[in-house]
């Protein structure tokens, strides 16, 4: 039996999912017969990069095109779907990644193709090939055949050589919204008659975490366990291993309501089912941050609480214990009432962010929420992920120690006890740039850096050390 996304894996541009800005560049090259010789496609994992350079290379050989697509019925279209097309070559570089590999390629580009018009090469987890490899390649990108093209596909864009993204027309890929993943799992659930409530769906959507692969991996394996029965959220956290919803919001509710019992209870009941207790604490994470999103916003500081928990949970071999300790911790900085304690924190926030950006010598080094109000862009930026956007990386931002913006690049620097906020913003990169421009209207390029010692801190230590010095002076 075909698996699911293989069996809908996208054989034409106008099915592919998402991805308008990228099927309009290779579409109007198509039309204009103004193709590059080389291609990066960057982005997050199932989100199409294979399956559109398969099209690309269908529509490269195609002996009956219209337009941009390919006709999917000719010999070249059907032989290339079926993986049999001799001038079409993929190359897994994550287990073939050396040298010898390359050179095979580069001495084959240099022949006239056998049966398309276009010798296509096709290389996934291009990031993955070792120095050497990259040298290799870099020979054939600078002068290449004119009837080769090469497709270079990476989960991380940042460990290809600047050398090969130069001479390369680089894609980004970016991660679906969990709508169009919903629709499309709606579609296939029909066409193979799958009885799954709308509420299933939008749960596997949102676990899917903006790859359709994923989405259609867990749909599949959600059907199969099911036995052909009605398929609700129950039976998707059942048949994924997930905890339940329930359980997580008992743990959130327990913190904020201080309730050690409680607390207790629902710890070891993960612990003693199996699962694992850092998935606890991400499904938490994204209960309160749903929370928040539906105007909760004195669950900001909990988020925040949550996030320091998972990044330190890693370094301790007993977690039970550690998660324990941390909750209980965490449940006596959040007391009863947990409402009014919270928003009491945010106004002293607030109120402290407030002093830092009224003195008049604060010209550097500005927090991220000091910047969001000296700067436009920032506020904007900010002010869109809370309330359009992705609220972890509207908290991971709001961490940031400093973000400066020149009107093009923006620097966002956090301190180095930060690493798990920076982890964040530096994974979902492509999504942060895509928001920035939805936000601001133009093209932001964000870079994420980690400091021991941001400019703000040096600025308010040589402030103090001033300070002692006039001091001892008088």
């Amino acid at each position: 039996m075909e698996t699911l996304y293989r069996k809908y894996r996208p054989k034409k541009f106008s099915e592919i999912v998402g991805q308008e800005h990228v099927k309009k560049v290779l579409m109007r090259a198509l039309e204009e017969d103004r193709v590059s010789h080389a291609y990066i496609f960057a982005g997050p994992r199932g989100t199409g990069k294979t399956s559109t350079a398969r099209i690309l290379a269908k529509a490269l050989n195609c002996e009956n095109r219209q337009g941009a697509e390919p006709c999917g019925t000719c010999h070249s279209c059907k032989a290339i779907d079926e993986g049999t097309f001799m001038d079409v070559v993929e190359l897994d570089a994550a287990s073939n990644r050396g040298i010898d590999e390359i050179r095979r390629i580069r001495d084959a580009a240099s022949f006239r193709p056998i049966e398309g018009k276009y010798k296509v090469y096709v290389i996934d987890e291009v990031h993955m090939l070792t120095k050497e490899a990259f040298n290799a390649l870099l020979k054939t990108l600078e002068e290449p055949p004119e009837h080769v093209v090469f497709i270079l596909a990476t989960t991380n864009l940042e460990k290809v050589p600047p050398t090969i993204v130069s001479r390369c027309q680089v894609l980004e890929f970016r991660n679906l919204p969990d709508e169009l993943i919903t629709k499309r799992l709606k579609e296939i659930s029909e066409k193979e008659k799958i009885d799954i409530s709308d509420d299933a769906l939008k749960y596997i959507s949102k676990r899917a975490m903006g790859g359709m692969r994923d989405a259609l991996t867990m749909l599949e394996q959600v059907w199969k366990f099911s036995g052909g029965k009605h398929i609700d959220v129950k039976d998707v956290e059942d048949a994924l291993g997930l905890i339940r919803s329930d359980i997580v919001r008992d743990y959130v509710n327990a913190i904020v309501e201080g309730n050690v019992e409680k607390l207790k209870k629902v710890i070891d009941e993960v612990h003693y089912s199996g699962k694992e207790l850092h998935v606890l604490i991400q499904e938490a994470i994204d209960h309160v941050l749903e929370r928040i999103n539906s105007g909760e916003f004195n669950l900001i500081p909990l988020s925040r609480e949550l996030l320091n928990i998972m990044r330190e949970m890693r370094s301790f071999e007993n977690k039970r214990l550690y998660l324990h300790a941390a909750s209980l911790a965490l449940m006596k900085r959040v007391e009863i009432p947990a409402q009014q304690k919270v928003e009491k924190v945010e106004k002293k926030e607030v109120e402290d962010e407030k002093k830092e950006v009224e003195k008049p010598s604060q010209t550097v080094g500005a927090t991220a929420e000091s910047t969001k109000e000296a700067d436009p862009t920032v506020k904007k930026l900010l002010d869109y992920l809370r309330d359009k956007g992705d609220l972890s990386l509207y908290v991971a931002l709001s961490m940031a120690d400093e973000i400066t913006f020149d009107g093009e690049n923006m620097k966002v620097t956090l301190s180095k006890g930060k690493a798990y906020h920076h982890d964040i913003l530096k994974q979902n990169i492509y999504e942060l740039e895509s928001y920035a421009k939805k936000a601001t209207g133009m093209k932001v390029n964000i870079e994420v850096v980690v400091e021991e010692e941001t400019a703000r801190q040096k600025e308010l230590k040589g402030k103090i050390m001033n300070l002692f010095e006039k001091n001892e002076g008088g």
